[in-house]
């Protein structure tokens, strides 16, 4: 599992734009356009207006849809039956992930119920627009002892514009713990080029919120 950001994309919207949508009921978030289903872009600007103008994700108007939760699949199906189009299933990863997540030993290692983990993980992709096939993957993680990363602390990450590299790369290490947080793992290290500080954080079966705040 290895991250590198290089850049900051930054998305400016007319405040009259935002508040048009604010006001809006949510759209279709898939539609069929020349033939194939795609993301809606009316359901892209409605929920950008939802999260204040910020982007809700750095796909553009031709990207096929993504699928992140169980209600994104059933979504997509409903479109699909309306234009006539069979259901798409899902991959037999997929629907063998859910099987493991749902089992009492991996939910409670992540501190959640069964019957609650599935929706909260698909809640989690949904907030990141991380495909729903993704699943498989994360689980792989409890398979390792020990989960490191590695941060740049050299001179350079004090620079970049608007924000710093530091601070992009201690965001973007906020989101992959957050989603860490939802799968079953022992433990995370975190570790510098430069320094000898070592940050270590155990799971310990705590709730995926639990873990957050002491993170």
């Amino acid at each position: 599992f290895t991250a590198i950001t290089t850049g900051i994309i930054v998305f400016a919207h007319k405040q009259k734009d935002i508040n048009s949508f604010k006001t809006m009921t949510a759209p279709k978030k898939y539609i069929k356009i020349n033939g194939i289903m795609k993301l809606n872009p009316e359901y892209k600007k409605w929920r950008e207006a939802q999260q204040g103008g910020q982007p809700a994700s750095t796909t553009n108007d031709q990207a096929l849809p993504v699928v992140s939760s169980m209600q994104d699949h059933e979504a997509l199906n409903e479109s699909m039956t309306s234009y006539g189009e069979p259901e798409v299933a899902l991959s037999e990863s997929t629907n063998a992930t859910i099987e493991i997540i749902q089992e009492p030993d991996i939910s409670f290692e992540a501190g959640m119920s069964p019957d609650t983990m599935v929706d909260a993980l698909g809640d989690l992709l949904n907030k990141y627009e991380v495909p729903i096939g993704l699943m498989n993957k994360l689980i792989c993680f409890s398979e390792f002892q020990v989960l490191e990363f590695l941060i740049d602390d050299s001179g350079s990450m004090n620079v970049g514009q608007p924000i710093s590299r530091w601070q992009e790369a201690q965001s973007r290490l906020k989101e992959m713990i957050e989603v860490l947080a939802y799968v079953p793992f022992n433990q995370i290290e975190i570790i510098f080029l430069n320094r000898s500080d070592r940050v270590s954080l155990q799971r310990q079966g705590r709730h995926p919120k639990s873990f957050m705040d002491d993170a």
